[in-house]
């Protein structure tokens, strides 16, 4: 029953949201994205296999910034021992670190080249929690690739910034 409450309070607010034009494509990047990323259970900067699935739908620069991300983290792992945790742990593709287990792409807005799409997350457990993170997504040839995430979560503790901010960041340490 729970599950069902869910599903209708994820689905009923964006009933009649469509997919027309330009910002339409770039809703079905954005869900194409959101599906390997929920896909997936891992924490902290993706490694090679799932940056591999990823590519296809995400921006070079995005892709590159996790790849320094990746290095980066692999320079803390080695020169601590592995007796620190990483720089980034939890789920990097939204606002809560256990990450959402549905989703449901809103509104997209914007211009030719780059549209940003509101997505609103549930996580469900004892304590569903539901937020609304964007997702911004550029345009290449004839493709939407999605380019960074702005974090919505309003609690304590939850990211602030985007996830593109996030990464320079980690990559920035100890070069």
């Amino acid at each position: 029953m729970r599950t069902l409450i869910l599903s209708l309070l994820l689905v009923l607010p964006l009933a009649g949201c469509g997919d027309a034009g330009p910002e339409g494509d770039a809703a079905g990047a954005a869900r194409v994205f959101y599906d390997i990323a929920l896909s997936e259970k891992q924490g902290g900067v993706p490694d090679e296999d799932l940056r591999l699935r990823l590519r296809p739908v995400i921006s070079p620069d995005l892709d590159s910034l996790l790849a320094q991300a990746a290095e980066a983290e692999s320079r803390h792992t080695a020169r601590v021992n592995n007796e620190e945790p990483p720089y980034l742990q939890g789920d990097i593709f939204s606002s809560l670190f256990e990450g959402p287990t549905a989703y449901e792409i809103g509104t997209c807005e914007g211009r030719e080249q780059v549209v940003q799409c509101e997505v609103l997350l549930a996580h469900e457990a004892e304590e569903p929690v539901q937020w609304t993170d964007r997702v911004l997504l550029v345009r290449e040839g004839d493709r939407w690739l999605v380019d960074d995430i702005m974090y919505g979560g309003g609690w304590d503790f939850a990211p602030k910034g985007t996830l593109q901010a996030m990464l320079k960041s980690v990559a920035a340490q100890e070069e």
